[in-house]
């Protein structure tokens, strides 16, 4: 399984990828940045920033004047041949809504040559999603917290590649693992306690599949005084 802490490319997460295999990146539009073969990546679509979590109300206004960052997020990562897929924008907590956007924005994905995936919401259901037109082959499990948690098994069973979103905790992610989950997500993993950032690096540890890469092809760009430098890493 894979952990994608999302939008932290820093030293520390290039270091734990390349030592664990066990680490990628999860993308949102406008926060792209490499790519690097040792740092495999999806990408997000930028909807949570558009939902209230406890109203529950999706600002669709607002993703309205996002959309583009997302479609110039598919064509950056496009002729990369890396993405290994791409979350079809969504409505968090409102399945109807979100499975007439997956029909209308399915195309737009699939036809960049990126598998597109489907994050399902709460009162969806397997069979519910096995009726699309547009079968998903990725499931990125969504919705509400109680519902993505209580769900997880049914959806880890009914398709071979499923990704969890958002989760920041170390003693879960056994668990996923368990189940057959491919890869999960968070934002936390760099930005909340020691204690989730230990607790990540001593589950990757734990089962090393290391990457070995050549990193004389690859440069990072700092600027310092104005000026801008381009250094190996």
């Amino acid at each position: 399984m894979l952990v994608m802490p999302a939008n932290s490319t820093g030293w520390f997460w290039h270091c734990l990828a390349r030592e664990t295999g066990r680490i990628g990146h999860l993308y949102s539009p406008g926060a792209q940045r490499g790519p690097w073969p040792w740092f495999p990546f999806a990408l997000d679509n930028g909807a949570y920033s558009c939902w209230d979590q406890k109203r529950n109300v999706f600002d669709h206004e607002k993703w309205d004047a996002s959309e583009p960052d997302w479609r110039k997020l598919i064509r950056w990562a496009s002729p990369t041949g890396l993405a290994r897929w791409a979350i079809v924008p969504d409505v968090i907590g409102n399945a109807e809504a979100t499975l007439k956007k997956w029909d209308r924005l399915y195309g737009f994905v699939r036809d960049s040559e990126i598998i597109p995936a489907l994050a399902v919401q709460d009162g969806m259901t397997p069979e519910m999603v096995m009726q699309s037109p547009n079968k998903p082959a990725v499931i990125a499990i969504g919705g509400t917290t109680e519902w993505k948690w209580s769900t997880v098994e049914i959806w880890a069973k009914a398709f071979p590649r499923v990704h969890l979103l958002r989760c920041n905790m170390p003693d879960k992610l056994d668990y996923l693992e368990s189940l057959g989950i491919e890869s999960c997500d968070g934002t936390g993993w760099n930005r909340g306690s020691r204690k989730q950032t230990d607790g990540l690096e001593t589950w990757a540890r734990k089962k090393c599949e290391p990457k070995f890469y050549s990193m004389a092809p690859y440069t990072c760009r700092s600027e310092k005084n104005g000026q801008e430098k381009l250094f190996a890493i």
